[in-house]
């Protein structure tokens, strides 16, 4: 089978709900994540469709969240770090850990992770 192709990876292939299912979190997390800037899903007649890519951004989102405690506005800085090649989040941790703590990690139980603004609330 082999190592999967960069373009795909990157291809749009899932709905949001299958995407929170591989990602095991919520479907409104994803839309957090999109709100927040952390994830770009592509879209096709309004439907946001992920891609593995995406899929994998959302686990490293999840680990630096969940297992890390980083907020959402660090894990941007993180992400915009990785983007500009100054940094790799697989250097800052084992991927096998990340890997193992998204195959490990219960499913959301609330609707949304902790806001970047403290205390408060996002409507749905």
């Amino acid at each position: 089978m082999g190592v999967p192709r960069r373009a795909d990876l990157n291809r749009p292939r899932y709905f949001i709900s299958i995407a929170a299912e591989l990602a095991a979190c919520h479907p409104r997390t994803l839309r957090i994540y999109e709100e927040e800037g952390l994830l770009q899903p592509q879209r096709r007649n309004n439907l946001r469709l992920y891609s593995e890519a995406d899929i994998q951004r959302v686990r490293i989102i999840r680990f630096l969240t969940r297992r890390q405690r980083v907020n959402l506005a660090g894990v941007r800085v993180i992400l915009q770090l990785e983007a500009l090649g100054n940094i790799r989040v697989y250097d800052l941790f084992d991927e096998d850990e990340v890997e193992q703590f998204a195959d490990d990690v219960e499913p959301d139980e609330e609707l949304a992770p902790t806001s970047t603004q403290g205390a408060h609330q996002r409507g749905n």
